[in-house]
């Protein structure tokens, strides 16, 4: 994939729900995205109810509450109830981290997954058999929002997420799935980060739960790399017990190769023949330099000076880096909040110098700290506009950052204007990044795909339902209340091939069929024909009908379904525009 320019504002706070922003940002225009999203607790987060205190700290004050509804007024907010329909929250210093299937999950994102994704949906699928709904319906959203992180990393970027024992082994599963599994150093999985997250758990009946997750992923086998280094701990330090007369600390350290496989050089030099590490030429140099040691009891030693050594490499246990207490500076009392020094050991790791940091779930603001103090451009966005009062308060520390946090300009064409200045601006749901560069990484040339159908797939699944009385095509499958009645949704049913792709089936309308979520997954990939999987599912047993009769005809359903395209085409120009092309349409 193609760099791209960033077509959002650095330093820019974007107030929206994460998804429509992600797929506003050009492809491959990002080099890092650390992110810290629900980790799928079951619980609130926050603020448990009205009548709890804000944890907010200090205290949110009357300025900064009215502050937040002036924003959400030029907006065009004026209550709970329009914030969600712009699809935004309410400010509030909690979030909700509880998931259902049929509440957040969309037909259209299960329909997409299948189509694009099987790998994902089987993931998804599985997760609802062996765990929950719930943590199915989590993977889900992670899942379209993933899809999308990826897209819009540079070749050379890389992503860190933020999670735990609750779902962190099914998100590894998911970032497998979509990014890589690393193998053979190719692209994808890196490491499994283990951060010390409190010094100690007193757990019933295990042993103290007392660290979180960072999954790091690239997103090819070419991803930026700096290596890190942090300082000796005591017991390491203690090993640096000799001093030469300047002052200078060392240890010593073994010269010889005995037991090392591949052997070494045998000679004698000053008297002591051993099999030694180095050639001659270079145990010359070192004595030259005053770097050999010759002990009491005739042995020589090579000198490892502390001043030169660089310190421990960073490993993917990080117990180094403390979790914030009451006292510190950079508290706010948001939930979940981490330290802006976990966030900078990450940036400093994978993102280059004047490179560009994203993290869309970005409420308590540590990554857009850690990016600022290190001199990386930054992106942030987050659903809840109190985010915007944290960010106002943590951009207005002088032990952190110091930077004016303002509402954007507009110029007379109100477009948002250019800006040069160190300052912080925030963006509403309706002010998200336009002109999107988007390739088809499946192309050879950047071409975009022309739309397979004059229909979206939920226009099909609706119509193709109507004829069946919202009942499946394979097994007659439907979603019926306790009395019986059938409930006409589209949920819990998938858009499935009539006759298979690898058989010269098509994604027009006329070669589509709802089917069941159990009976669609269980066909798999196999190269079946819709009559003879009926039959099949027959011949186990399976169908919710007395008899494959009872099913819709399929005959009468191909001839309703032209009837249905050919009064949707009549209605359309003989052309259409799709992601800046004109196609003549199918007659």
């Amino acid at each position: 994939m193609a760099d791209n320019p960033l077509n959002a504002v650095n330093r820019g706070v974007y107030i929206s729900d994460n998804l429509p922003f992600l797929k506003s940002l050009n492809d491959g225009c990002i080099d890092l995205v650390c992110i810290d999203p629900p980790f799928a607790k079951n619980e609130t987060f926050g603020r448990k109810n009205e009548k709890s205190p804000d944890p907010l700290k200090p205290p949110l004050t009357r300025d900064e509450e009215q502050a937040e509804l002036d924003l959400l007024k030029r907006w065009g907010i004026n209550s709970p109830a329009e914030a969600t329909a712009k699809g935004i929250d309410w400010p509030e210093t909690a979030y909700k981290d509880f998931w259902s299937w049929q509440r957040d999950v969309h037909s259209e994102w299960i329909r997409d997954i299948e189509d694009d994704h099987p790998g994902v949906h089987k993931l998804i699928e599985a997760t609802r058999e062996i765990h929950s709904d719930a943590t199915a319906a989590y993977l889900c959203y992670m899942a379209v929002r993933l899809f999308e992180i990826r897209r819009v990393l540079r070749d050379t970027g890389s992503l860190y997420l933020h999670c735990d024992h609750t779902a962190g082994a099914y998100l590894r599963q998911l970032l497998d799935a979509i990014f890589g599994n690393g193998a053979d150093n190719g692209p994808g999985f890196r490491n499994e980060i283990n951060w010390r997250s409190t010094t100690a758990h007193s757990d019933s009946k295990r042993f103290g739960a007392n660290t979180e997750t960072i999954l790091f992923y690239s997103r090819s086998e070419h991803w930026h790399w700096q290596k890190l280094f942090q300082d000796y701990d005591a017991k390491h330090l203690a090993r640096f017990r000799f001093k030469d007369a300047d002052g200078r600390l060392w240890q010593d350290d073994n010269l010889t190769a005995k037991g090392l496989s591949g052997g070494g050089y045998r000679y004698e030099y000053k008297g002591v023949d051993s099999l030694w590490r180095v050639p001659i030429s270079t145990m010359e140099e070192l004595d030259r330099q005053g770097r050999l040691h010759f002990t009491s009891t005739g042995g020589i030693r090579r000198k490892r000076y502390l001043d030169e050594s660089q310190g421990r490499p960073v490993q993917q246990l990080w117990d180094d880096i403390n979790p914030l207490n009451s006292q510190s500076a950079e508290r706010t009392g948001y939930p979940t909040q981490k330290p802006v020094a976990l966030a900078e050991r990450i940036i400093r790791a994978s993102c280059p110098e004047g490179g560009v940091v994203l993290d869309c779930f970005a409420g308590c603001a540590y990554v857009a700290v850690a990016a600022e103090r290190l001199g990386r451009c930054w992106v942030a966005c987050d659903i809840n506009p109190r985010a915007w009062t944290v960010f106002a308060r943590q951009f207005d520390k002088p032990k952190l950052v110091r930077l004016r946090c303002a509402e954007p300009a507009y110029n007379h064409r109100g477009r948002q204007a250019s800006f040069l200045d160190e300052t912080v601006y925030v963006y509403g749901p309706e002010e998200l990044p336009m002109d999107t560069i988007r390739i088809d990484a499946d192309l050879p040339s950047p071409l975009p795909v022309p739309p397979a159908s004059i229909f979206t797939k939920d226009e099909m699944l609706e119509a193709l339902l109507d004829l069946s009385d919202y009942e499946s095509w394979c097994c007659g499958f439907a979603n019926r209340m306790s009395n019986g009645d059938v409930v006409r949704t589209l949920n819990n049913f998938h858009l499935d091939h009539l006759d298979p792709k690898s058989k010269g089936g098509d994604d027009e309308i006329f070669n589509r069929v709802p089917m069941c979520p159990h009976h669609n997954t269980r066909k798999n990939t196999r190269r079946v024909y819709l009559d003879d999987y009926r039959q099949e599912i027959a011949d186990s047993g399976e169908l919710l009908v007395a008899n494959v009769a009872d099913l819709v005809d399929l005959r009468w359903a191909a001839g309703q379904v032209r009837e249905i395209w050919f009064r949707k085409r009549a209605a359309l120009p003989s052309q259409m525009d799709f992601r800046g092309r004109t196609y003549v349409l199918r007659k």
